[in-house]
């Protein structure tokens, strides 16, 4: 498992990278009337920001088992049934 340090390079890493990505394509866009902006890679940046946040978390600082998401239970299933109307 990588740690909090090894998931901090990479997101520094990637980010840099994107940004250089960015300024390359911008000062070599061969359409020069109709030009790149900052805004066409805002997706691309949302996208970006998913990778280094959420998904790359925050590095594993335990030998423990990650946790379900809800509840505070060990099921393997969560019970979706709704309540039935008074």
């Amino acid at each position: 498992m990588a740690s909090k340090e090894e998931c901090d390079r990479y997101a520094e890493e990637l980010t840099r990278r994107f940004d250089e990505l960015v300024q390359w394509a911008m000062a070599n866009w061969p359409k020069p009337e109709f030009p790149l902006l900052s805004s066409d890679f805002t997706q691309a940046r949302r996208e970006i920001s998913e990778i280094v946040g959420p998904k790359l978390g925050d590095g594993e600082t335990s030998d423990d088992p990650p946790r379900p998401a809800f509840g505070g239970d060990d099921n393997q299933y969560r019970d979706v049934t709704p309540m039935p109307w008074p």
